[in-house]
Protein backbone atom coordinates (compact mmCIF):
# COMPACT_ATOMS: atom_id res chain seq x y z
CA UNK A 1 0.00 0.00 0.00
CA UNK A 2 1.49 3.09 -0.95
CA UNK A 3 1.48 5.98 1.68
CA UNK A 4 0.15 9.88 0.32
CA UNK A 5 2.94 12.06 -0.34
CA UNK A 6 0.71 15.03 0.47
CA UNK A 7 2.31 17.34 3.52
CA UNK A 8 1.08 17.94 6.37
CA UNK A 9 -0.86 21.41 6.22
CA UNK A 10 1.94 23.57 8.55
CA UNK A 11 4.86 22.55 6.00
CA UNK A 12 3.75 24.22 3.19
CA UNK A 13 3.55 28.23 2.54
CA UNK A 14 0.02 28.89 3.37
CA UNK A 15 0.38 26.96 7.20
CA UNK A 16 3.55 29.17 7.53
CA UNK A 17 1.59 32.14 6.51
CA UNK A 18 -1.30 31.08 8.79
CA UNK A 19 0.56 30.61 11.41
CA UNK A 20 2.70 33.82 11.13
CA UNK A 21 -0.47 35.78 11.01
CA UNK A 22 -1.66 34.21 14.63
CA UNK A 23 1.88 35.20 16.01
CA UNK A 24 1.80 38.72 14.51
CA UNK A 25 -1.90 39.29 16.01
CA UNK A 26 -1.36 37.63 18.90
CA UNK A 27 1.77 39.88 19.84
CA UNK A 28 -0.15 43.01 18.84
CA UNK A 29 -2.65 41.99 21.38
CA UNK A 30 -0.48 41.93 24.55
CA UNK A 31 1.28 45.09 23.29
CA UNK A 32 -1.79 46.76 23.60
CA UNK A 33 -2.44 45.10 26.77
CA UNK A 34 0.75 45.88 28.14
CA UNK A 35 0.79 49.66 26.82
CA UNK A 36 -2.92 49.81 28.43
CA UNK A 37 -1.57 48.57 31.71
CA UNK A 38 0.93 51.03 31.71
CA UNK A 39 -0.82 54.30 31.13
CA UNK A 40 -3.68 52.91 33.24
CA UNK A 41 -2.40 54.78 36.35
CA UNK A 42 -2.18 58.06 34.67
CA UNK A 43 -5.56 57.87 32.87
CA UNK A 44 -7.16 57.53 36.67
CA UNK A 45 -5.01 60.07 37.78
CA UNK A 46 -6.17 62.28 35.41
CA UNK A 47 -9.91 61.59 35.69
CA UNK A 48 -9.63 62.21 39.22
CA UNK A 49 -8.25 65.58 38.14
CA UNK A 50 -11.02 66.30 35.86
CA UNK A 51 -13.50 65.22 38.61
CA UNK A 52 -11.89 67.47 41.24
CA UNK A 53 -11.90 70.47 39.10
CA UNK A 54 -16.00 69.97 38.07
CA UNK A 55 -16.52 69.50 41.81
CA UNK A 56 -14.38 71.97 44.29
CA UNK A 57 -12.81 73.99 41.16
CA UNK A 58 -16.71 75.00 39.62
CA UNK A 59 -16.28 73.61 36.21
CA UNK A 60 -18.78 72.66 33.64
CA UNK A 61 -16.75 71.47 31.38
CA UNK A 62 -13.18 70.64 31.17
CA UNK A 63 -11.20 70.96 28.29
CA UNK A 64 -7.51 69.54 30.08
CA UNK A 65 -6.03 68.30 32.79
CA UNK A 66 -2.33 68.54 32.78
CA UNK A 67 0.43 67.78 35.87
CA UNK A 68 2.48 70.27 36.69
CA UNK A 69 5.73 69.80 38.38
CA UNK A 70 7.80 72.80 40.13
CA UNK A 71 7.58 73.66 43.66
CA UNK A 72 5.32 70.97 44.16
CA UNK A 73 3.46 68.67 41.88
CA UNK A 74 -0.37 69.41 41.30
CA UNK A 75 -2.47 69.32 38.52
CA UNK A 76 -4.27 72.52 36.25
CA UNK A 77 -6.66 71.76 34.73
CA UNK A 78 -8.98 74.17 32.28
CA UNK A 79 -12.13 74.70 31.01
CA UNK A 80 -15.72 76.52 31.25
CA UNK A 81 -17.58 77.51 34.04
CA UNK A 82 -21.40 77.86 35.18
CA UNK A 83 -21.12 81.28 33.22
CA UNK A 84 -19.65 79.90 30.26
CA UNK A 85 -16.33 81.87 31.07
CA UNK A 86 -13.04 79.68 30.16
CA UNK A 87 -11.12 79.10 33.85
CA UNK A 88 -7.88 77.80 34.96
CA UNK A 89 -7.79 75.59 38.35
CA UNK A 90 -5.16 75.17 40.22
CA UNK A 91 -5.54 71.71 42.53
CA UNK A 92 -2.71 70.96 44.88
CA UNK A 93 -3.03 67.40 47.20
CA UNK A 94 -3.23 69.39 50.34
CA UNK A 95 -4.56 73.07 49.97
CA UNK A 96 -7.38 74.50 48.49
CA UNK A 97 -8.19 74.89 44.43
CA UNK A 98 -6.62 78.44 43.15
CA UNK A 99 -9.21 79.44 40.59
CA UNK A 100 -8.62 82.00 37.62
CA UNK A 101 -10.49 83.53 34.55
CA UNK A 102 -8.90 83.72 31.43
CA UNK A 103 -10.50 86.47 30.49
CA UNK A 104 -9.02 88.60 33.08
CA UNK A 105 -5.80 86.99 32.74
CA UNK A 106 -2.44 87.27 30.12
CA UNK A 107 -3.36 84.92 27.06
CA UNK A 108 -0.85 82.42 25.86
CA UNK A 109 0.00 84.44 23.08
CA UNK A 110 0.84 87.57 24.89
CA UNK A 111 3.51 85.43 26.81
CA UNK A 112 4.91 83.94 23.47
CA UNK A 113 5.32 87.42 22.49
CA UNK A 114 7.07 88.78 25.41
CA UNK A 115 9.62 86.26 25.50
CA UNK A 116 10.26 87.13 21.92
CA UNK A 117 10.84 90.63 22.23
CA UNK A 118 12.74 89.51 25.14
CA UNK A 119 15.30 86.86 23.09
CA UNK A 120 14.20 88.00 19.19
CA UNK A 121 15.66 84.49 17.40
CA UNK A 122 14.23 82.07 20.30
CA UNK A 123 12.50 79.06 19.55
CA UNK A 124 9.52 78.78 21.79
CA UNK A 125 8.64 75.05 22.40
CA UNK A 126 5.76 75.58 24.92
CA UNK A 127 3.84 78.03 26.77
CA UNK A 128 1.50 77.17 29.84
CA UNK A 129 0.25 77.83 33.15
CA UNK A 130 2.06 76.57 36.40
CA UNK A 131 2.66 77.64 39.88
CA UNK A 132 5.66 79.62 41.29
CA UNK A 133 6.55 80.30 44.82
CA UNK A 134 2.70 80.12 45.54
CA UNK A 135 1.46 82.08 43.32
CA UNK A 136 -0.22 81.25 39.31
CA UNK A 137 2.64 81.87 36.47
CA UNK A 138 2.52 81.27 32.78
CA UNK A 139 6.03 79.50 32.13
CA UNK A 140 7.66 79.88 28.68
CA UNK A 141 10.08 77.11 27.70
CA UNK A 142 12.33 77.91 25.12
CA UNK A 143 15.83 77.56 23.17
CA UNK A 144 18.46 79.77 22.06
CA UNK A 145 20.80 79.24 19.37
CA UNK A 146 24.09 80.57 20.24
CA UNK A 147 27.49 78.50 20.08
CA UNK A 148 25.49 75.63 21.36
CA UNK A 149 22.03 75.23 21.52
CA UNK A 150 20.80 76.33 25.09
CA UNK A 151 17.27 75.92 26.85
CA UNK A 152 15.39 78.05 29.43
CA UNK A 153 12.69 78.23 31.31
CA UNK A 154 11.17 82.06 31.95
CA UNK A 155 8.23 82.49 34.36
CA UNK A 156 5.69 85.32 33.98
CA UNK A 157 2.57 86.35 36.11
CA UNK A 158 -0.51 85.07 35.47
CA UNK A 159 -2.75 87.51 35.68
CA UNK A 160 -0.68 90.33 33.81
CA UNK A 161 2.07 88.60 32.06
CA UNK A 162 5.11 90.99 33.99
CA UNK A 163 8.58 89.06 34.10
CA UNK A 164 9.34 86.98 37.04
CA UNK A 165 12.51 85.18 36.55
CA UNK A 166 14.41 82.91 33.89
CA UNK A 167 16.37 79.51 34.80
CA UNK A 168 18.58 78.59 32.06
CA UNK A 169 19.17 74.91 31.72
CA UNK A 170 22.73 73.67 30.94
CA UNK A 171 23.97 73.23 27.25
CA UNK A 172 23.85 70.05 25.68
CA UNK A 173 27.08 68.71 24.63
CA UNK A 174 27.70 66.69 21.91
CA UNK A 175 30.16 63.83 22.63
Amino acid sequence: MARSRSPRWFFTRRGWIICGVIVFAGLLVYLHAELRSIQQPVWQAEQQAERQAREQGGLVEVASAEKYVWDEPLWIANGRNAEGKEQYVWLFAKAPVHKEEAAGSASKASISNAVLQRHPGADIIRVRPGWYQGKPVWEARYSLQADQKRYYYEFYQFVNGAYITTFSLSAKRSS
